[in-house]
């Protein structure tokens, strides 16, 4: 995939060491740390980690505006009945700084996003799990295509989460 990927209002680029400092900001915003599960971490040395485990990830992506980092999409193998990681399955993250919420910005990268992946004919399916009191994720999703292919009790903090799926082929 042939980076950085450009919309009228964004770019998508790949996440760097350089972007630790902006990336863990936006995963400390009390908002984007309760919906992307950032606040389970206990301290900020373990946040660090996390971060610098994040951008450091293959298929993490920036979501930049006027050169600023405002937001990931991160892509994830899933892990497979063999217990092993499955390349043809991902698991799919992203977070936006909460001052560009319900401006269409995150349907807009994921959009662009998908396309740039239904290129690829060894990735077959898109996963995310998003809480089921997080109508706005569930909007944008939906809204990008993905269809509800469950619901399950989330085993670290006790709350409903619904799994949502998109096929590319």
């Amino acid at each position: 995939m042939d980076l950085p990927i450009e919309t009228n209002r964004l770019q998508l680029t790949e996440l760097t060491q350089a972007d630790l400092t902006a990336y863990e900001k936006l995963i400390s915003i009390p908002e984007i740390a309760a919906g992307a599960g950032f606040n389970l971490v206990s301290n900020q040395q373990m946040l660090g980690a996390v971060a610098k485990r994040q951008i450091t990830t293959p298929n993490s992506f920036g979501i930049r505006i006027h050169d600023r980092l405002v937001g990931a999409i991160l892509l994830y193998e899933q892990v497979g009945f063999d217990h092993q990681p499955d390349p043809a399955n991902l698991e799919l993250s992203y977070f936006l700084h909460p001052e560009l919420w319900r401006q269409g910005i995150m349907s807009e990268a994921l959009t662009k996003l998908i396309q740039e992946l239904a290129v690829n004919p060894t990735i077959e399916t898109l996963n995310a799990e998003v809480f089921s009191d997080n109508q706005a994720s569930m909007g944008v999703l939906k809204k990008v295509g993905f269809q509800v292919k469950t619901t399950l009790i989330d085993p670290l903090v006790g709350k409903e989460k619904t799994i949502y799926q998109l096929a590319l082929h």
